[in-house]
């Protein structure tokens, strides 16, 4: 099979690029090791729409944030992902480093930039810590879904002719008359240009392209996620003043009625653990921005690594491989600069600046929590799986996850379903419904309850014909 491009990578920046040239009337594929996209940094971080102000300016990162802010928002509405310009504080008591970030963000371009004094702040946050007398306000930042973005980018390019290939890794590229013959164990296919997008997999692709490698430093973030019955700590996303590798322990509401309060920053190997030093510093630098948060109202605690390649993103065309593109240390603010890195790879290093054509428009999953009785009732006279719950905590029904288990990238894994229809999400994590997951996934897949993952192949729940000791 052959085809113009081949993205090799299924996070949002793949995901992103996928959408965008498929848009451009290209034959493209994108090729993922999981069995899924966003199974990687794209499903485990805060889902933030950054405004663009703490960038260094003239750096691909101002550049592609402030551009990626506008196209985000834009994007997420013709997709029908929830996106939500809530704002923004960056807070503390040095009044000089919060002129640095003002000033800072004028250059990069970031409109809707306030310097706040406390009575402005107490306004907006009644229950910031005392010790904050200052702080900067950004109007365009937002929140958003990660992982449903991701999908939503997928899904829209495949209902438009693009393909995706999951549990499918690369393990040769050879140069042929029609570009590159890329070969897996289950792939043999034929691409006039290549894009490695694989994040922290990116020097492993890139030995098997013979492209250039990159240093890479792993840094891993955890983070508390609390329920959504407590009284909402903000109504925005609330930052300290940021450090040297990272913009801090944030805390933020989700697009769901959720709280983040996160990340850390610690050198790792790429693995993704919560540790007790990790969760209880979050503890301790989080009340300095509110008191009080109730941390016993905690449902989950779970982890993302960043990819980190100097202090900018890399995006290049390779020199070593021609119509090869090189995609590294995509970290913060990754997920709201994806579309602006999408638009430039298409346009500027790929050379396709036509116009962009029609797409058919994705359809959203229903969501049986967000309609009204009439609704609901209507829905359920249509079809009587909506009327039978499956995950109560999120008032997740049997017709929600048959309905995504048929959805474009046909998922497969429990996880999949948790992020496309949010069955498990809630209080009890999964505690009560993940049988009845399992089960639905098992009937509509025509499979066993043994092949039924939780994410990715040999992540199954069940394992049969076990034989016990004699």
């Amino acid at each position: 099979m052959n085809y113009d491009v081949a993205i090799i990578g299924g996070g949002i920046v793949g995901c992103a690029i996928l959408n965008k040239l498929t848009r451009k009337n290209l034959k493209v594929v994108l090729i993922e090791k999981g069995n899924d996209v966003a199974v990687g940094a794209s499903k485990a971080n805060s889902s933030i729409i950054h405004a663009g102000f703490d960038c260094k300016p003239n750096t691909l990162k101002a550049k592609f944030n402030v551009r990626g802010n506008e196209l985000t928002f834009k994007l997420a509405k013709e997709l029908s992902v929830p996106i939500k310009q809530c704002g923004a504080l960056v807070v503390g008591n040095d009044l000089n480093m919060v002129n640095e970030l003002f000033n800072r963000g004028k250059a990069n371009g970031v409109k809707g930039l306030h310097i706040l004094n406390r009575e402005q702040l107490l306004t907006k946050v009644p229950k910031l810590n005392e010790n904050i007398t200052c702080g900067l306000f950004a109007e365009t930042s937002g929140i958003t879904s990660a992982y449903l973005l991701t999908i939503a980018l997928a899904e829209e390019a495949v209902i438009n002719g693009a393909e995706v290939k999951f549990n499918t890794k690369i393990k040769k590229c050879v140069k042929n008359d029609f570009g590159y013959n890329l070969i897996a164990d289950n792939l043999n296919i034929n691409a006039k240009y290549v894009i490695n997008s694989a994040g922290a997999s990116y020097n492993e692709v890139a030995k098997i392209l013979g492209t250039e490698q990159h240093e890479i430093e792993f840094r891993r973030g955890e983070y508390f996620l609390l329920d959504s019955n407590i009284e909402p700590l903000t109504n925005l996303t609330i930052f300290p003043l940021p450090s040297k590798f990272s913009k801090g322990v944030l805390i933020t509401p989700t697009v769901h009625g959720q709280t983040i309060v996160g990340p850390t920053s610690y050198e790792s190997d790429n693995t993704t653990i919560t540790t007790v030093d990790g969760l209880n510093e979050i503890k301790e630098k989080a009340v300095n921005i509110i008191k009080d948060i109730p941390f016993n109202k905690n449902i989950r605690n779970f982890s993302g690594v960043r990819t980190i390649c100097g202090d900018d993103f890399i995006v290049e065309k390779s020199t070593k491989k021609q119509n090869i593109i090189n995609l590294a240390g995509i970290c913060s603010p990754g997920l709201t600069a994806a579309p602006a890195i999408a638009e430039y790879v298409a346009e500027n290093l790929l050379g396709f600046n036509n116009a962009d054509k029609k797409m058919k428009k994705r359809v959203p999953y229903t969501c049986l929590h967000d309609l009204n009785e009439a609704e609901r009732n209507k829905l359920i006279k249509r079809n009587p799986d909506y009327g039978k719950i499956i995950c109560k905590c999120e008032c997740v029904s049997l017709g929600e996850i048959k309905e995504a288990l048929n959805s474009p990238l046909k998922p497969n894994s429990v996880d999949a379903i948790k992020r496309r229809v949010r069955a498990g999400m809630g209080r009890c994590q999964g505690g009560f419904c993940l049988t009845k997951v399992i089960k639905t996934i098992s009937e509509n897949l025509n499979i066993s309850e043994d092949e039924v993952v939780k994410e990715n192949k040999g992540s199954n729940f069940y394992v049969s014909n076990i034989n016990p000791k004699k």
